[in-house]
């Protein structure tokens, strides 16, 4: 067991939030260090805990907000909102109650705490500690919002372009904190802690006095730093580069950061210039096998994880079609600006909707097969090149599809069963990430752009395919791509009719097989209701009779108690008999005896002489 530090100043752990605050504070707490009673308890989002002090949770977190500007648009419960105002002059009511945390956990031993709201209140806790030290993580930004996307947070999910504002927020904060006081505090990359435990161990007992004398070494920390819940995003990936020329200012912090940090993260990134040149179709010298048109509405922060997932994976002979979908929002249109500047190809479109972007796409592509995969969609490795090896291998495929992802926490794979045609007739749409012969495409019309999503779009065109007599193929155990959120739109009657009779011939050849589903599906229904009838009942009786044996048992209990009542009284009354009855012999013997003395029998004599006797006993 590690051995409790000798008492010594508290050790504060900040930094943005998903940055591996949580991480490092149970690296800490393995290092003897108290970091508190109250801790809040482990969840989905961190299964291994959060070695998080309540109390200076609700503390920070009532600063935090009481200093953001209120009803205004943004994340306040992080201190965070679109003005980037934050009013410090706030912070002077919540003094009293800081005192009163340190107060209480100041004692024996080091002790500290975790929480990443603390950074943006670094000199309010300074000011009250004077001899603290701080311990300050920092993420790659791209990772970070890769974390907060994962999290499935409405808010986040409805403006994904938030999290890399925060990240800025929150680590010019900690930046500054540092540079002004370096002396008592460390700047750590958690990428490169991740990495390098035993460095940061080191810094610890150089700087802070932390030493380890637990003989065990690193070995406790395999287990500790949760390599399998870091999700990295390092090296030259496409997403490095996307990240620092859609957001510069993020990447030029980081620079600084690294520049700055006692454990940096400096080479375990790089950023090239961004270059679509590998994708871009437009040049006639250059062939196209497959095409994957990326419809995309006011989700340029999505779309550039997206374009990366297509730089990461695709092959050669690969175009990547780009249209803008009547994008407004202002951080979307510098995204696409980027792009466009980049060599990627960007097609604008206005006001016609989902499927008439995706169709729009396809008139410019030049592959026989093409993917369409949207803004949120992350193209998963392995998918494009087996699905081009079938199609290639059996003219008579027109559609090739794997199963899906989710994006968020506690998903993964969802396997996806092989299409079933009587189903999809019946509406059984799904989300497929599908590779499509572009001959599928071209024969049936296209995407229809009445349909309400994409998923529906998916539908109608599978149902065209399936109708001039293309094969579907699944490929097992392969995913196409994962997605944050998928759509959620019901069809409407109308629709439903329009679709049946655009389908019409396909519907009428399978309308005796779809009559004998329903048929089978209504017999199954029937003896579904009726089992479920007779379950009821059962239940019923079964209440009942637990009803009935409650009120037995609660009789049994009564009687019992009356038996053992009685028992005691006859116990008691034959102790008290048995009592009476060894008196009564006590005495008997007492008499016989007195009876057989002289005195007694002189007794007598006297007393016949005054004319009198005793009675016969």
């Amino acid at each position: 067991m590690t051995p409790i530090p000798e008492p010594g100043p508290p050790i504060v752990v900040t930094g943005m939030h998903r940055s591996g605050t949580s991480l490092t504070a149970s690296f800490l707490a393995a290092l003897g260090v108290d970091m508190g009673d109250r801790l809040l308890p482990p969840d989905a989002v961190n299964p291994r805990g959060y070695f998080e002090d309540v109390d200076f949770l609700e503390l920070d977190r009532r600063l935090v907000r009481s200093c953001t500007p209120e009803g205004e648009a943004g994340h306040p419960d992080w201190g965070w909102t679109e003005s980037e105002r934050f009013d410090r002059g706030c912070l002077d009511a919540g003094r009293p109650a800081g005192h009163a945390l340190i107060a209480a956990r100041a004692g024996s031993g080091r002790w500290g705490w975790k929480n990443p709201r603390t950074t943006l209140l670094l000199d309010f806790w300074n000011g009250l500690l004077g001899d603290a030290r701080f311990l300050l993580l920092y993420r790659f930004p791209w990772e970070v919002a890769d974390s907060i996307q994962r999290l499935k947070v409405d808010l986040f999910v409805d403006h994904p372009e938030y999290a890399y504002r925060i990240w800025a927020f929150y680590n010019r904060h900690l930046l500054d904190f540092h540079l002004r006081h370096r002396e008592r505090s460390l700047l750590v990359s958690a990428d490169a802690l991740v990495g390098r435990p035993a460095a940061l161990k080191t810094l610890l007992e150089d700087r802070f006095g932390l030493k380890d004398d637990d003989d065990r070494g690193e070995a406790k920390f395999d287990g500790l730093l949760g390599r399998d819940l870091f999700h990295k995003v390092g090296g030259a990936d496409p997403l490095i580069s996307l990240a620092a020329a859609t957001h510069p200012d993020c990447v030029r912090l980081l620079a600084e950061l690294d520049a700055a940090a006692d454990l940096p993260g400096s080479g375990l990134w790089s950023a090239a210039p961004v270059s679509g040149a590998r994708l871009d179709g437009r040049r006639a010298d250059r062939p196209v096998d497959l095409s994957i048109v990326i419809p995309c509405h006011d989700a340029g922060e999505l779309l550039i994880v997206a374009v990366a997932s297509v730089e990461r994976n695709a092959p050669e002979a690969t175009e990547l079609i780009i249209v803008n979908d009547s994008s407004r929002q202002a951080h979307t249109l510098e995204i696409l600006q980027v792009l466009r500047g980049a060599g990627y190809h960007v097609i604008d479109q206005e006001d016609a909707g989902h499927a008439a972007a995706r169709n729009l796409g396809l008139s410019a592509a030049r592959g026989r097969y093409f993917l369409p995969l949207d803004a949120d969609n992350r193209l998963e490795p392995g998918f494009l090149q087996a699905a081009a090896s079938v199609l290639d291998a059996d003219p008579e495929v027109g559609v090739v599809y794997g199963g899906r992802g989710e994006l968020g926490l506690g998903a993964g794979p969802v396997a996806v069963p092989e299409l079933d045609l009587d189903g999809l007739l019946l509406a059984d749409a799904r989300y497929l990430c599908a590779v499509i012969r572009r001959e599928v495409w071209s024969c049936c019309g296209g995407f229809d752009d009445r349909m309400p999503t994409a998923a529906w779009e998916d539908w109608d065109l599978w149902l065209g395919a399936a109708e001039q007599g293309w094969r579907f193929h699944r490929l097992p155990g392969v995913t196409g791509a994962v997605t944050i959120s998928l759509p959620q739109v019901e069809m409407g009657e109308p629709l439903q009719i329009d679709a049946f009779d655009k389908h019409r011939d396909l519907y009428r050849r399978r309308l005796p097989a779809l009559f004998a589903a329903q048929r089978e599906a209504a017999v199954v229904r029937a003896t579904l209701a009726e089992a479920a009838a007779e379950l009821e009942a059962l239940r019923a009786e079964r209440d009942v009779l637990a009803a009935e044996k409650q009120r037995a048992d609660a009789e049994r209990e009564h009687l019992q108690e009356e038996t053992d009542r009685l028992d005691a009284e006859r116990e008691r009354l034959e102790g008290e008999r048995d009592r009476l009855y060894a008196e009564l012999g006590a005495w008997r013997e007492r008499v016989s005896f007195m009876e057989g003395t002289r005195t007694w029998r002189l007794r007598n004599g006297l007393l016949r002489l005054r004319g009198r006797s005793l009675p016969a006993p």
